[in-house]
């Protein structure tokens, strides 16, 4: 399954690269982060609840505004 995360708090390529870290460091995730849009494009398996894919976000310091 295919969700896309706006993000907030993103502001330079370093920031890009903690967000995809710590998506893809949960088993079952693919991400893809892109500064400009802050957004996330995520694959992962329906085994992947939202409230991971917020933690994990928020882990890298980051806030969830949207998932969809």
């Amino acid at each position: 399954m295919t969700k896309t995360i706006q993000i907030g708090g993103m502001t330079c390529p370093h920031c890009t690269t903690r967000v995809e870290t710590a998506l893809n460091a949960l088993d079952g995730v693919t991400a893809r982060v892109n500064a400009a849009a802050k957004t996330a494009t995520v694959e992962c398996s329906s085994a992947v609840s939202e409230v991971d894919l917020i933690r994990a976000v928020q882990k890298a310091g980051y806030t969830v505004l949207t998932i969809k």
